[in-house]
């Protein structure tokens, strides 16, 4: 049992009151911090950049050995990524639990790792390997948090040091969004430290990958400010899409009659079996919400609240209306 992970889960209970909320939150921040701080005290976490890279053939021995034995594999769409003397960003989007070990054999270069998620893997058997290689955890709820993250980040590209960065903040499970909204605090990140940002899509069917590397995304083509980082996040995403899209279409093509209707239910219930802490609430709570825009549950949320009748039927199904 992951004892940070229950405290988290007491916060999400239903019911209770608002005082209540705040003295759980608290309680879970402390002992948050408090074992953060000791494992950031850990050996292993007090090694050099250097150190890490020395070893990081030996993370990603025991990376594929683990890939193996859980029955994992992948296929490289195409790798498009140029040589560069510049330190890169590894820009992934993020599918379930196990891409992490399976982007990181296929990228194979070292890399440290920025995780919002040490409620999550704090006392697991993958969290000292994590730790070996390089992570920078933080509590995006915390916005100093946020703000020291963003700068050990910059100093570590600075350092010439990689990192790797899920974009989307948490698992994809739309039914339709290839990627999901992003904030551009990576492409400010990727600016200020001069890196090249590297960007990978990735999918996952049963237990094999496709993976899909693009061409070096290139930072000096965006000027300062709040519009050219909201205009090279936007080109950003884009390029994440086509690369999802050019995935899919690698992809036997079947027509929708030959689709189970259970299965999209289904591939979320697979997600979710890999990670018992996470549910569909929970992720939703973590997806960048833009301003002036409108979901399609939003949209269609006034249909919940009608009552059917021969004048509104049509609203529901055109067939109820004849």
């Amino acid at each position: 049992m992951n004892v940070l992970a229950e405290e988290q889960k007491k916060i999400f209970e239903k019911g209770i009151s608002v005082e209540e909320l705040e003295e759980r939150r608290k309680a879970f921040l402390d002992l948050y911090y408090r074992l953060r701080t000791k494992d950031e005290g850990k050996l292993w976490n007090r090694l050099s950049l250097k150190q890490k890279q020395e070893i990081h053939w030996l993370i990603l021995s025991i990376y594929k050995i683990k890939n193996r034995l859980g029955g994992f594999s992948y296929e490289l769409i195409k790798d498009e990524r140029t040589y560069t003397d510049k330190p890169k960003i590894f820009v992934v989007t993020h599918v379930g639990k196990f891409d992490i070990e399976v982007t990181s054999e296929a990228i194979k270069d070292h890399y440290y790792l920025l995780s919002g998620d040490y409620e999550h893997i704090q006392g697991t058997i993958d969290s000292p390997f994590l730790s070996i290689n390089g992570v920078y955890y933080f509590n995006e709820t915390v916005k100093e948090d946020r703000k020291a993250v963003s700068e050990k980040m910059i100093n570590h590209l600075i350092q010439n040091g990689n990192l790797m960065y899920f974009i989307e903040g948490t698992w994809n499970l739309s039914p339709n969004l290839p990627v999901l909204p992003c904030y551009w605090g990576i492409v400010d990140i990727a600016k200020k430290g001069n890196a090249i940002i590297v960007p990978i899509a990735a999918e996952q069917y049963g237990k094999n990958f496709k993976i899909n590397i693009g061409k070096n995304f290139e930072m000096s083509l965006y000027g300062e400010g709040n519009q050219e980082k909201t205009r090279a996040i936007t080109d950003l995403r884009d390029t994440l899409a086509t690369l999802k899209y050019e995935i899919w279409e690698t992809e036997p093509q079947v027509s929708r009659s030959s689709i189970d209707s259970t299965e999209w239910e289904d591939y979320k219930k697979e997600r979710f079996k890999e990670w018992p802490y996470f549910n569909e609430e929970y992720i939703e709570g973590l997806i960048y919400k833009p301003k002036n825009i409108t979901s399609n549950e939003e949209a269609y949320a006034h249909l919940k609240k009608l009552v059917p009748n021969k004048n509104n039927a049509f609203l529901f199904n055109k067939k109820l209306s004849r």
